[in-house]
């Protein structure tokens, strides 16, 4: 009898305490470290230190000055040595457009944790920053792109296979089929032998087919639902203009809405390069730079359902 008491009187004392202790709300996710960058070209610039897959990974964060929540671009930068300054050039020109921009430094990279993957842990670097864009207030979380040059539309179409809430993808002149593109540089002589690309692709598909298979983006396309603008140089020696057509027809296969601009003047990395070069780009090759920023600018607007902004 004395223990039933006992209990009846704590189960008493808990409905008097309960309705007065405070109630824990979640709290929006939020990366580890943000260190302002100051306003450049009248975009405030932050950077991010985030834990992707446990490592600490940096990346910059673009705030347009514009009122309210504004749609997200994530743009994932070119080649394995961090962001380049034409990168983050690129990346002010699209905030200036009014979209909040995310550039991930991936693992390995300008500070971050871990080494570089291609197109392997990257992936899981954007992936990972999704969550913590969402919930910013600046942004619009049912209104996220992914953009991307050379290695970094890679990136982006295989993380749009995996996640569904992406509105849209720009894939400049990446790499689509890699066992076509091995074919191609071993045909021309251009196999390199450096670390980082012998510990990925080893001798070849032969040799290493799971590490292939995981970075064949014609073959990863089963879970993409955005459409994909697809822009390419029709001069580029690194990324061959057949890999435009053969990702154009894997995306024609799988129903996926696409289309595609080729620049006859244009090498490799003219998007991103070429309007901040002096040297080593032909006039032509400028022009059709602006071009293909104009249609990145229109599938962005068709994509986030924006009308065109006045100037």
């Amino acid at each position: 009898m004395r223990v039933s008491l006992c209990v009846l009187l704590a189960t008493l004392c808990l409905a008097v305490l309960l309705p007065s202790l405070p109630v824990r709300t979640a709290q929006p996710p939020r990366p580890l470290l943000e260190r302002p960058l100051g306003r450049q070209q009248g975009v405030e610039v932050r950077e991010w230190t985030y834990l992707s897959d446990g490592l600490r990974v940096k990346g910059r964060l673009y705030l347009p000055d514009r009122e309210g929540r504004r749609p997200v671009v994530v743009f994932n930068h070119d080649g394995i040595s961090g962001i380049s300054r034409e990168h983050h050039l690129s990346s002010l020109r699209l905030a200036r457009r009014g979209y909040v921009v995310f550039s991930p430094s991936y693992r390995g990279e300008d500070g971050s944790e871990g080494m570089v993957e291609i197109a392997k842990g990257e992936v899981r670097d954007v992936l990972n920053v999704l969550p913590l864009l969402s919930a910013l207030p600046e942004a619009d979380p049912d209104r996220i792109a992914l953009a991307g040059a050379s290695h970094g539309a890679l990136i982006s179409l295989l993380a749009a296979s995996r996640q569904s809430r992406i509105a849209g993808v720009v894939f400049a002149y990446g790499v689509a089929d890699l066992h076509r593109w091995w074919d191609y540089l071993k045909t021309q002589g251009k196999l390199g032998r450096d670390a980082i690309t012998r510990r990925t692709y080893g001798d070849g598909p032969q040799a290493r087919p799971e590490s292939f298979r995981i970075r064949n983006a014609v073959g990863q396309l089963g879970g993409l639902q955005a459409p994909v603008l697809i822009l390419q140089g029709l001069l580029d020696d690194t990324t061959p203009p057949e890999q435009a057509h053969l990702l154009k027809k894997a995306l024609d296969r799988q129903g996926v809405p696409n289309r595609m601009h080729l620049y006859p003047d244009a090498l490799h990395g003219f998007l991103v390069y070429a309007p901040y070069l002096t040297q080593d780009v032909t006039p032509q090759e400028k022009a059709q730079a602006e071009s293909a920023w104009g249609e990145v600018f229109r599938f962005l607007e068709e994509v986030f359902q924006e009308p065109s902004p006045a100037s």
